[in-house]
């Protein structure tokens, strides 16, 4: 099953555009784009988001790193006939996706702070919740690049999406269970 939904978003046959922007969204979600949040944590009012999201990205990392020594599942682009990675051929395993678990862990981290900002100001809950479905939009596309490109199966991509979203959602918390524990309490 998880074969024949491969072969069905595989791009072989695609066109140059789509290719192209296929190759855009990996490289979006690759974990070198961690890097952009370096910045955020020399700036004071982004220091503690930077420094949690960073730790979750971390996590995630290990988390996956570990389950594909674990599960061993080798990509589509070296097992199945006349597949290729369409872009690059990577030589670690295939289950979990790396990009899912690391773009879902992010969606699901800025979503689960922009849903609490947007119940804390009302006046911003629709920008809020828009960007919300961007990134979890964005998410689903880095995910299923990684299928349309030849280097997972959908299986792959599905249990990284949730493995990420989940640590996403528990760095979230962590986070804002941090904020809630440093801010000064009222002694009236």
């Amino acid at each position: 099953m998880d074969e024949d939904a491969f072969r069905q978003c595989y791009g072989l046959n695609g066109s140059p555009t789509v290719l192209a922007v296929m190759m855009a969204l990996t490289v979006l979600g690759s974990g070198w784009m961690m890097f952009a949040l370096v910045p955020l944590y020399f700036i004071p009012a982004t220091k503690r988001f930077a420094a949690s999201l960073l730790s979750t990205f971390v996590v995630t990392a290990i988390v996956v790193f570990v389950l594909k020594l674990i599960v061993r599942r080798p990509r589509p682009c070296h097992s199945l006939e006349r597949v290729h990675g369409l872009f690059g051929s990577p030589d670690d395993y295939s289950f979990p996706s790396g990009h899912a678990s690391g773009s879902f862990a992010f969606a699901l981290f800025v979503t689960v702070l922009l849903v609490r900002q947007g119940q804390m100001e009302p006046t911003r809950a629709r920008l809020c919740s828009a960007v919300s479905v961007f990134v979890l939009l964005l998410a689903c596309a880095i995910s299923y690049s990684r299928i349309y490109l030849g280097a997972h199966f959908p299986g792959d991509v599905l249990a990284g999406a949730v493995l990420g979203g989940t640590l996403g959602t528990l760095g979230a918390r962590r986070h804002v269970r941090r904020l809630a524990s440093d801010a000064p309490r009222d002694t009236k």
